[in-house]
C-alpha cells in the first residue's frame, strides 16, 4: 500500500476462560509513528500484540489497519511480527532461515535453536526486519537477549523503518528503548488502558524512561491519568501536559 493510513482499535476486550485479560482498549497509531507498549507480565501485552498481527480476535471491539482487519491487512500490506522464541523455528538450520529472509551466502549448519538466546533473537529480527519496505511492524519484547550493539542496531533500525513511513507497535520492559523511538505510548494497568501522545506526556523535552516508569508506576497504584489546561504565570510560557490524579476512595 502507498500512501498514509492508520491503526485504529475501539474498544478491545480479551479473555482467556474466566479470566479477563483486559477492556475497553483503545489507540490509533498513523503511518510514520510508532506505539510503545507498557506493562506488567501478564497484562495482555501479548495478546494484544497478536491481535494487532491477525492472530486472535478480540472478545469485543474493533481493530482496524488501514481501514481493514488485521487478517486481511497482512495479505494486503507489506508487514513483520517477531515475537521472540514463539516465531522462530528452532529445528531450521541458519543457512535455510537466511535463504528464506534474504540473506543469501550464510553457510552455517547448526540449527536455530542451538545458537544463544541473544543470537537467536538477532537472527530472528534481522529475518523478519530485512525488507527495505514495510508498512506495518509488530515486535513483542525485541530487545530481550540483545548485546549492547545489538540493542542499537534494532532501535537505529526502527527509527528509520518508522521515519520512512512503517507505523511500528513495539511492546518492551525495556522503558529506555521505547522512549527513543515512541510518538505514543499505551499503558496497561488493572486490565484496562491508557493511552497517551509524547508530547501529551513530555510537552517540553524528550520523553525519559524515568518520565515512563514514573508514569506507570503512578497508573499502576491506581492513579488515572487528567488533562491540565496550560497555565501561565506573568512572563512565562504556558506549558500543559498529564497529570496522575488519584481516585477517590471507593465507598464501603
Amino acid at each position: 500500500m502507498n500512501g498514509p493510513f492508520a491503526v485504529v482499535a475501539r474498544g478491545l476486550g480479551a479473555r482467556y476462560g474466566r479470566r479477563e485479560v483486559f477492556h475497553d482498549v483503545s489507540f490509533d497509531v498513523q503511518s510514520g509513528q510508532a506505539l510503545g507498549v507498557v506493562g506488567e507480565n501478564g497484562a495482555g501485552k501479548t495478546t494484544l500484540l497478536r491481535m494487532a498481527a491477525g492472530l486472535i480476535r478480540p472478545i469485543r471491539g474493533e481493530l482496524r489497519i488501514a481501514a481493514l482487519p488485521p487478517a486481511d491487512a497482512q495479505r494486503r500490506l507489506r508487514t513483520a511480527y517477531f515475537a521472540g522464541e514463539a516465531t522462530l523455528p528452532g529445528r531450521v538450520r541458519v543457512a535455510t532461515w537466511g535463504h528464506l529472509t534474504g540473506h543469501t551466502g550464510v553457510v552455517d549448519r547448526r540449527r536455530l535453536r542451538t545458537l544463544s538466546r541473544g543470537a537467536r533473537q538477532l537472527m530472528g529480527l534481522r529475518g523478519v526486519l530485512a525488507p527495505a519496505t514495510l508498512a506495518f511492524i509488530v515486535l513483542d519484547e525485541p530487545w530481550e537477549g540483545l548485546d549492547p550493539d545489538g540493542a542499537r542496531w534494532l532501535s537505529a533500525l526502527l527509527t528509520s523503518k518508522r521515519d520512512r513511513g512503517a507505523a511500528v507497535v513495539v511492546s518492551s520492559h525495556r522503558l529506555h528503548d521505547l522512549a527513543g523511538i515512541c510518538d505514543a505510548y499505551l499503558f496497561l494497568a488493572h486490565q484496562r488502558a491508557v493511552f497517551c501522545r509524547a508530547f501529551e506526556l513530555s510537552p517540553v523535552g524528550p520523553v525519559t524512561a524515568e518520565l515512563l516508569a514514573d508514569t506507570f508506576d503512578r497508573l499502576r497504584g491506581g492513579a488515572s491519568l487528567r488533562r491540565e489546561e496550560p497555565r501561565a504565570e506573568p512572563g512565562q510560557g504556558a506549558e500543559g501536559g498529564f497529570t496522575p490524579v488519584w481516585p477517590a476512595p471507593r465507598k464501603r
